[in-house]
């Protein structure tokens, strides 16, 4: 059922950002034509490239805002009632809105990235382009060794996992304000803040506290060049954002199970 639940939501999200990425790489395509290669703009070029950064920055808008709406409307507005009559779990529910969410905001990047490399081309070919990638790999490998291939995992990792957290804290908050019989909107606002600065403040706890108690160390990591932090620092924290992922997730599936609240 998961699986049907993601195909419906890939496809009502789907009639949004396919026509959005079509229309960016469309300006993309336009400006790579129109060229400003003088370093000068015409009233043309400046109104064609000025829409492009509008659409470009409003993609990333418009991802934030379906995620939040989908979430909202789907189940916790009226529409809810009909998606909990649906014989699936409520826990699928979230993790349907996550995946496809954290889907649209990664093709969001790579959109972005291929428009730029696009208008980009005006001035070098795209094997340059690929060149100088892997003229920066050959750096950073020279300067991080066989370390990089963990930072790239890493990184990776961390992007995965933080995107997760950047969205499961809002279903999360969103969900208890919706426990309000009044103002939840203002309740879930205040959820979210809530959420946040405790997880901030858990965070400084676990990571800094100890350093400050210990000045040495302190003086240590504060010194140290990223090649020379510890792996298990970055994992750990890491790791924390993956039990933030599992409290919010925690969280929102109980309410939406036991305590949702639709009126």
């Amino acid at each position: 059922m998961l699986g049907k639940l993601l195909k419906y939501e890939i496809k009502a999200t789907g009639r949004i950002f396919l026509p959005l990425y079509l229309v960016l790489i469309l300006f993309a395509i336009v400006n790579y034509f129109m060229g400003f290669s003088s370093g000068e703009f015409t009233s043309t070029q400046f109104i064609t490239f000025t829409l492009y950064i509008l659409i470009l920055v409003g993609m990333f808008v418009i991802s934030f805002v379906v995620m939040v709406q989908r979430f909202y409307k789907n189940l916790l507005s009226e529409e809810g009632y009909l998606s909990f009559t649906l014989p699936v779990e409520p826990w699928k529910h979230i993790v349907c809105k996550l995946m496809v969410s954290s889907m649209w905001t990664i093709l969001s990047v790579i959109t972005a990235i291929i428009s730029v490399i696009i208008i980009a081309m005006q001035e070098v070919t795209l094997g340059e382009i690929f060149k100088g990638i892997s003229n920066v790999w050959s750096m950073m490998y020279q300067e991080f060794g066989d370390k990089l291939y963990m930072y790239v995992i890493q990184v990776v990792a961390g992007i995965i996992v933080v995107l997760a957290t950047s969205t499961l804290i809002l279903y999360a908050a969103m969900a208890i304000g919706h426990l309000s019989n009044n103002h939840k909107v203002l309740a879930s606002i205040g959820s979210f803040l809530g959420l946040y600065t405790l997880g901030q403040i858990l965070a400084s706890l676990i990571f800094l506290l100890p350093l400050f108690k210990n000045q040495k160390s302190y003086s240590y990591i504060n010194s140290m060049g990223f090649q020379e932090l510890p792996a298990g620092f970055i994992w750990g924290a890491i790791a924390l954002s993956a039990v933030y992922d599992l409290v919010y997730f925690i969280i929102t599936n109980h309410i939406l199970n036991k305590r949702l609240n639709l009126e």
